[in-house]
């Protein structure tokens, strides 16, 4: 883990997977921005050295998800005084489109035994691809 802040909180709850679950998530809701990996000059690294492994972020804003009964929606915030065609103007408004089940399950079935475990779910009991019905 990379995030201090992060880590602090994994150790934290290791006892309680339903308490850590809510504080990742408290923690997470928050972050809009799936931060990119650092890039590395070759200068920097020399041959005895492995580069440290990334978390394989992409640094693309990330959407607001919405449920309204039993659908789900994605809700993206336009840069500021940015329109459709990339012209000025004067009110941002979010844009939002449906979050097809299939679009959900091949997002949550990409997710790592370790991403699991850190977000306190069980692999055995509760994969999140397995909620989608």
């Amino acid at each position: 883990l990379t995030d201090p802040v992060f880590d602090q909180i994994v150790k934290a709850t290791r006892g309680s997977r339903k308490r850590r679950f809510q504080r990742v998530w408290e923690y997470c809701s928050k972050k809009m921005v799936c931060e990119a990996d650092d890039p590395k000059d070759e200068d920097e690294m020399g041959f005895e050295e492995q580069a440290k492994p990334g978390h394989g972020g992409c640094g693309r804003v990330q959407p607001n998800i919405r449920r309204e009964g039993l659908k789900l929606f994605t809700q993206w915030k336009k840069g500021k005084g940015e329109d459709e065609d990339g012209e000025e103007s004067a009110i941002a408004q979010p844009e939002k489109r449906p979050l097809p089940a299939s679009e959900a399950h091949t997002v949550l079935k990409k997710m790592s035994s370790e991403d699991i475990a850190v977000l306190g779910l069980s692999e055995e009991h509760a994969r999140p691809d397995w909620m989608i019905l």
